[in-house]
């Protein structure tokens, strides 16, 4: 296994010698690299990484979407669009399935969203192209656009320093039954939000949101020029705490496990915000802030426990964090990139600068097999296009939905005579082999128990080890019997 980076920048105003690399942050080893790709910040977003998956970044200037496969250096497509966009989003199909299928040569996500200078929010299909949804969700542009894991909820930040959570469900619900197209027409265009946040008072930067098992346990967490983080729980609708930083905070990421927040600000400097707080009295870890609690960061920090210092009064545009939680990676306005140790506060390696502001950064683990094999990079580049994003809103009737699906085979562990499923139990086999090594005592401490002769024999050196033990404890209590009669004569005498 190896985790791997991919980091874009801003590129010039033509994009003309603007890169984009896939390398791994624990070796020297580079895998991928892509020519002419450039974006605006947040404007990139990635299916995956590996053979089959695609890159899409867009253009602040031009209505375009640039499409990249894995394995070809330079774009693979051109999308155009109904205008010139900010920040992309990608949305998963919903994982449903009981049964597992081999992965399919063409696969596609299902939803594209993108938001743009003027405020509008548009989401596509990807398998048709259908525009599903054309909202003016903003006064100004957008700036960033997230949803959560169970996809229920999409959040949009702008620069009006306003956060606006939407149902998805909502958004995409074009195939109801209305009585006639006018109701339909004003439905759409009188579609509220799930929850309008306007606390803030400059605009948003950047946006997170927890890994939960249960909605219940959703958290929002924003940051805004206006130099403040603050915490939402989105089911009840509260501001559940408030940090309050020296300078202006660009971006935010958080640690795997919710114990820390990781904050870059405008001066170039990195500050963790520990969510849990030791109490020497209780010796109990309590959580900081709540209940709409205000918690103001000091900007002195001359030991470092709480301070990055790698960037040096360079704008930090975007943070994230590694896998196991232990490498903080963050990027500034001169292209640098670098991967910092949590607890030392030191720069464990630095990637090959881009020169101009970096954009977007995205981190995955994959087996190295999969980064290194060739031969289904060249199978993969006789893939089908994505159809192109329509630019009118689609029809509400379901009859015109046209959709463009690749059924995987599924995978079959029965023990058939066909070849491939013999091959796919004999897999199934191998791998149960290996699980039971696993179990397997190959050290030289053996707990077993041994049982040496048959059970009489046992039985009876048991009953002669009693009988020993009874005569002994017979002996020994009448002897103590006497001392005590001989003890109380001797007191009698006295």
């Amino acid at each position: 296994m190896d985790e791997v980076l991919y980091y874009i920048s801003q590129g010039e105003e033509k994009g003309a010698e603007s890169f984009a690399y896939i390398t791994s942050i624990h070796s020297s080893k580079q895998y991928q690299s892509f020519r002419h790709s450039s974006s605006p910040r947040f404007g990139t977003c990635l299916t995956g990484i590996g053979p089959g998956e695609r890159i899409f970044t867009c253009d602040s200037k031009r209505a375009i979407i640039n499409v990249y496969s894995w394995g070809k250096e330079s774009i693979d497509q051109k999308i155009p669009i109904p205008e010139a966009l900010n920040t992309l989003h990608i949305i998963h199909h919903p994982d449903v399935s009981e049964t597992k299928h081999k992965k399919s040569n063409y696969r596609i996500p299902w939803l594209l969203i993108g938001g743009s200078k003027s405020g509008k929010l548009y989401i596509w299909e990807l398998s048709s192209g259908d525009l599903l949804c054309v909202k003016e969700a903003h006064y100004q542009g957008i700036t960033v656009i997230k949803s959560s894991e169970c996809k229920t909820f999409l959040i949009t930040g702008g620069e009006d320093a306003r956060c606006i959570i939407w149902k998805i469900s909502d958004l995409i619900s074009i195939y109801e039954t209305k009585e006639d197209e006018e109701e339909e027409e004003n439905n759409q265009r009188n579609l509220k939000p799930y929850w309008i946040i306007t606390e803030n008072t400059l605009p948003i930067t950047d946006l997170i949101l927890n890994s939960v098992g249960i909605i219940n346990d959703l958290k929002l967490y924003t940051s805004s020029k206006d130099g403040t983080v603050r915490i939402y729980d989105i089911f009840t609708k509260t501001q559940l705490t408030t940090f309050v930083l020296p300078d202006s905070v660009e971006c935010i990421t958080k640690d795997p496990a919710n114990r820390a927040l990781y904050v870059g600000l405008n001066n170039g400097l990195i500050k963790m915000l520990p969510l849990y707080k030791y109490n020497s009295h209780t010796s109990i870890l309590e959580s900081v802030g709540g209940l709409n609690k205000i918690i103001t960061i000091e900007s002195q920090d001359p030991n470092l426990n709480q301070t990055f210092i790698q960037h040096q009064n360079s704008s930090i545009t975007n943070l994230i964090m590694s896998m196991d939680g232990t490498s903080i990676i963050s990027s500034d306005i001169k292209g640098e990139v670098y991967v910092s140790d949590i607890v030392t506060k030191q720069t464990i390696k630095s990637f090959q600068p881009l020169g101009f502001p970096i954009s977007y950064l995205y981190i995955a683990t994959l087996p190295v097999s999969v980064l290194d094999n060739t031969n289904n990079i060249r199978s993969d580049k006789k893939h089908r296009m994505i159809p192109p994003l329509k630019r009118v809103l689609a029809s509400n009737n379901p009859i015109d939905h046209n959709l463009i699906i690749d059924i995987p085979e599924e995978i079959n562990f029965s023990g058939d005579t066909d070849d491939s499923d013999e091959e796919n139990f004999n897999s199934w086999l191998e791998q149960k082999r290996i699980e039971e090594l696993k179990f397997k005592n190959l050290s030289n401490i053996d707990s077993t128990v041994k049982k040496v002769g048959n059970g009489n024999t046992t039985n009876n050196d048991l009953e002669i080890k009693l009988k020993k033990v009874s005569e002994a404890y017979t002996d020994l209590r009448s002897k103590h019997e006497e001392l005590i009669k001989e003890h109380a004569k001797l007191l009698d005498k006295i």
